[in-house]
């Protein structure tokens, strides 16, 4: 093999998906961020569209695997299931009993209680569905009612869609329009360009172990994007038969010869992306590569007239849809507030957290609230009081986000829960507080006040 003539310590082009060989550019870790931002914001089903070979199944594994340890994730890898089976499916990956259980009603409310549960427990679960191109009209519906399962303020069962472009045809149908009116989240994975496919090769040939000049110049790399139209697992393939060919005639450079020994469909290739290459312009059109479309996932039909779950009021979306940013994607916003993308997926996390756990707690207990400050200098001062604090106290630093995308005022207040209950004990504890966030202003609170603030946050669309 060629390893050993190119000094590498393993083959560099293996066409199954390997994380540690992951190139973060050509927006991958761009789509990887918003994918993350999208499910701990919590929308409710997210689609991925991409052309065979373009790099989804790297992508979802990524994404399973930075998504926060209280998220489980229920993986399908062949999703043409019938809609019984796909509920089949889903309760066995969450280990539920349905042995005795044979209608979709019943595994419904198997499903919808276990949801519930896990809800309660700070816990949540997404579905990742690879190839989804492949799922029935029947199935699509299913994922649909799937989506109906909600608390007033989340989803319960969340679901990222996988699929090639043949997805968004089947979406065109009439039957599923109310599917495609609920996908909150589009994502488009964007093929390499030449230079992308340069550096892309010579990653992972340093990946593999190479220690020599870059192996892929540029006029080869345009060649090989001409010829895989910039889609990462024809490009393996390419680059995997190109070193076996410098290999065999003893050259340690790549030349434009060493295509000519190739397999004979390579020479003509160019014609069999010609149809393609429109797609490809449209991309470049579009500027930038990644966008996330917000959409409303308001839903207005009753899934399950004994469900424990509550609907979102109509009233109260509309009101959200109309105070949120429109058509902006997760680094559109992360610029407008003034923070970096990866400060604004930990504040995600932070917002989350913080709900989760003012509802364990009990409605007289007292939570100290901080005066507002700007959220650019949120990453600094959290910081600066996280280190102030004893790590046994740090836990219990949270805080809630205010943004006004029609004012553009974007700020935050830090909320400890001190533990105590005395007075004096209190006024210390917010004093120390104080000095820790450079703050004029501090005061306690019910923790039932706080979830009042927060709730009527959420109802509003001011908040992440």
């Amino acid at each position: 093999m060629y390893c050993s003539f190119f000094g590498l310590q393993k083959l560099p082009f293996k066409i199954s998906p390997d994380l540690s060989f992951f190139y973060k550019h050509a927006s991958r870790d761009d789509i990887v961020q918003a994918l993350q931002y999208s499910v701990e914001r919590g929308d409710g089903i997210i689609k991925v569209v991409g052309e065979v070979g373009v790099g989804k199944t790297t992508l979802l594994r990524l994404l399973a695997e930075k998504l926060p340890s209280h998220y489980q994730k229920v993986y399908i890898s062949s999703p043409n299931l019938s809609s019984l089976d796909l509920l089949k499916f889903i309760c066995s990956e969450l280990n539920l009993k349905t042995e005795q259980i044979s209608t979709k009603l019943d595994l419904i409310n198997l499903l919808n209680s276990f949801l519930i549960e896990e809800y309660r427990q700070g816990r949540r679960v997404v579905m990742l569905i690879d190839e989804a191109q492949s799922m029935t009209i029947d199935t699509l519906e299913e994922i649909r009612l799937l989506g109906n399962l909600e608390t007033e303020a989340d989803k319960l069962l969340q679901m990222v869609l996988f699929g090639q472009p043949e997805l968004d045809v089947t979406l065109k149908d009439s039957r599923i329009k109310p599917l495609k009116d609920r996908i909150a989240c589009q994502i488009s994975i964007p093929s390499l360009n030449p230079e992308e496919v340069m550096r892309y090769l010579n990653y992972r040939m340093r990946v593999a172990g190479y220690m020599g000049q870059d192996l892929f110049n540029l006029t080869v790399s345009k060649k090989i994007q001409k010829l895989t139209q910039g889609l990462p697992r024809s490009i393996n393939l390419l680059a995997d038969k190109l070193l076996m060919v410098a290999y065999s005639k003893g050259n340690h450079k790549l030349q434009l010869k060493h295509f000519k020994t190739l397999d004979p469909q390579y020479s003509n290739r160019s014609l069999q992306w010609g149809l393609s290459a429109i797609l490809l312009i449209t991309m470049i059109v579009l500027g930038w590569n990644l966008y996330v479309t917000r959409v409303d996932t308001l839903d207005t039909e009753s899934f399950l007239a004994k469900s424990k779950v509550t609907e979102v009021p109509h009233q109260k979306a509309t009101k959200q849809i109309a105070a949120a940013p429109s058509f902006m994607t997760p680094i559109q916003i992360s610029k407008k507030l003034g923070v970096e993308f990866d400060e604004l997926s930990k504040m995600v996390s932070l917002k989350q957290r913080t709900e989760r756990f003012i509802q364990t707690l009990k409605d007289d207990e007292p939570v100290i609230l901080m005066s507002a400050m700007p959220i650019k200098d949120f990453a600094s001062v959290y910081s600066e009081v996280l280190s102030g604090l004893s790590t046994k106290n740090r836990a219990y630093l949270f805080a809630v986000f205010e943004l006004n995308f029609v004012t553009n005022h974007f700020q935050y207040q830090l909320l400890y829960y001190p533990r105590a209950t005395r007075s004096d004990v209190l006024q210390d504890k917010q004093q120390d507080l104080m000095a820790l966030a450079n703050v004029t202003g501090a005061r306690v609170m019910a923790a039932s006040e706080a979830g009042q603030l927060i709730q009527k946050l959420n109802n509003q669309g001011k908040t992440l």
